[in-house]
């Protein structure tokens, strides 16, 4: 119940600060910019080459896409199918579930949007903390800036470590014995679940102590990054049930917004296409920026709330 009523106080928060929803847009929007901007020119360039296309046309021309991608190099071989539509969320878990590793020229858009986020955090937390003016919001973004940056990447460098250890451990020693040894393909796939479910674990811990690290530095005196990161650890250990509770039950508003996004894409066809397709993917976008935010508010009622249970 402690996780429900911190969800819904989140929830809240996020619908009554709408200007932290549009400058978070607008941030995500203008990081993409100078990328987007770099694809675009290819694009016009290859697509100058280009017979004329019918306006009538549903469907981008497969053989203009695939010599397309023979030739493409850098930031712009990352024009593929897989961004278009539900394929992107879809080709996103299944690179971070079997450990794909990115194109080496996405870290630029990584490393981008890890120092854009570290400003976000910092504005959109103290405000849902605390509330202030337009002006404090971008000062709170500053004064916290340094401090979420090292947080981010200490949680980076430890996923990183886990995609190089404990992922090949679990799916390229102990896997293939495990599944050859089971009995039949259910058995097998259960297995496969299972360490999936084991590896998920390792990150959804990494990225609660970064989270509650950022929490407890907005709403606390503690002014390490470090010391704020023990903390996080040993308060997530202490109230493991509430924390992972939440954690779930955000996870379940982003299924169903999947689920939803899904079905209309997938189901929809070419009646969805075009700007209307435009239009949906935006709104999922949207949607899910309100979802990560949401819990991000969802944490600091969380926190609140259980301390000042322990202090009572």
């Amino acid at each position: 119940m402690r996780a429900l009523k911190a969800l819904g106080g989140g929830l809240r928060r996020v619908l009554l600060s709408p200007l932290v929803v549009v400058a978070a847009m607008v941030a995500m929007l203008a990081a993409a910019a100078p990328f987007a901007f770099v694809i675009g020119s290819e694009l016009q360039t290859a697509l100058s080459n280009q017979q004329p296309i019918s306006r009538d046309a549903g469907e981008i021309d497969p053989e203009w896409w695939f010599e397309y991608r023979e030739h493409a190099e850098g930031l712009v071989a990352t024009f593929t199918p897989a961004i278009i539509g539900f394929a992107a969320p879809l080709s996103n878990l299944s690179a971070l579930l079997d450990g794909t590793a990115p194109p080496l020229a996405m870290l630029g858009p990584f490393a981008l949007a890890i120092v854009v986020w570290s400003f976000l955090w910092g504005a959109a937390l103290e405000r849902f903390a605390h509330g202030g003016t337009r002006s404090g919001f971008l000062r709170a973004g500053a004064r916290t800036f340094a401090r979420f940056l090292i947080i981010s990447l200490a949680a980076t460098a430890a996923v990183a470590v886990l995609y190089l250890t404990l992922h090949p451990l679990l799916f390229a020693v102990a896997a293939p014995g495990l599944e050859s040894s089971a009995s039949t393909e259910r058995n097998a796939f259960m297995i496969r679940v299972a360490l999936y479910v084991v590896f998920g674990g390792a990150l959804t811990a990494i990225g609660l102590v970064a989270d509650y690290a950022r929490v407890i530095v907005v709403l606390t005196s503690i002014a390490s990054p470090l010391d704020a990161m023990r903390s996080a650890a040993a308060f997530v250990r202490r109230n493991f049930g509430s924390a992972i509770t939440l954690y779930l039950l955000t996870g379940l508003l982003f299924a169903a917004l999947l689920t939803v996004y899904g079905y209309v894409d997938v189901y929809g066809g070419s009646r969805v296409g075009g700007w209307r397709g435009i239009a949906i993917a935006q709104a999922y976008i949207v949607a899910r920026l309100v979802i990560r935010l949401t819990f991000g508010a969802s944490e600091i009622q969380l926190y609140r709330a259980l301390t000042d249970q322990s202090r009572s």
